[in-house]
């Protein structure tokens, strides 16, 4: 009950700063909707490739931004604990009897928050584009892969902050998120990508994530031998790179 009570409290810290300071939190709601609007425009005309069967190629985009809005949310609580190394606060966290775990969960679910109001505003923005929810359970899925990579991104960028102890790796915490989303189905089904790309995207687990989101966005349902790729890959990311942000914690004990 510790762990969820000082967890909480540190998620809502961190949300706190949203209001305080904005600027931290805008350009990760900017970004997804720009990458929106950006692909579905310039990338229109792949619509047209068989692949898609005629499915609309904003529809197609939405789960995408709504993952990378997920991913900027988690880069966001990376980069807001390692403004908290630089100024001290994180310090006198370790000093005091705060549980360790709590220390990791409290940014993550932060940017679990955070993913949230991405993900809402992914969906508006598609709904003007014309595109309307799939229907509530669907819907729920899309929001559920939000919440899993939000998680692992999270994981990811307090790990590194963690063992650089600066916000100057940013770039690092960012890099990572970028590729992992872009190497993979992003733009294109898997069976339209070629080369080395095309084997890339299919060892890469955020392409089941968005396989399993984007069948849920373009049916309509929850057909259940597309969700559970999605689910064991995104579980595993989230337990691999927790496993990741917990290890630099390890040296000073357990309480």
């Amino acid at each position: 009950m510790r762990v969820i009570a000082v967890s909480l409290g540190l998620a809502g810290r961190n949300l706190l700063l949203v209001r305080r300071v904005p600027s931290v939190f805008i350009p990760s709601l900017v970004m997804p909707l720009f990458i929106l609007i950006a692909t579905a425009g310039a990338f229109h005309g792949i619509g047209a490739l068989p692949q898609f069967a005629g499915e609309s190629y904003l529809a197609f985009t939405i789960p995408m931004a709504a993952v990378m809005g997920a991913g900027f949310a988690g880069i966001n609580s990376g980069m807001t604990l390692a403004r908290d190394l630089e100024g001290g606060f994180f310090d006198r966290l370790q000093s005091s009897p705060a549980p360790r775990l709590a220390l990791v969960l409290g940014p993550m679910l932060a940017a679990q928050a955070r993913s949230l109001v991405t993900t809402v505003v992914v969906l508006l923005a598609g709904m003007v584009g014309g595109v309307m929810p799939p229907g509530i359970a669907p819907t729920l899925v899309i929001f559920a892969f939000a919440l899993l990579f939000a998680a692992a991104a999270s994981f990811w960028a307090i790990g590194v902050a963690l063992r650089t102890r600066t916000i100057q790796a940013a770039p690092i915490m960012q890099l990572a998120v970028f590729l992992s989303v872009f190497m993979s189905v992003a733009y294109v089904p898997q069976d339209a990508l070629t080369g080395w790309l095309a084997t890339i995207a299919r060892y890469n687990p955020v392409t089941y994530i968005l396989d399993a989101a984007r069948s849920a966005e373009l049916t309509g349902t929850v057909v259940w031998a597309e969700t559970w790729p999605g689910l064991v890959a995104a579980g595993a990311l989230v337990i691999l790179l927790g496993a990741f942000a917990m290890v630099p914690l390890r040296g000073l004990g357990t309480r």
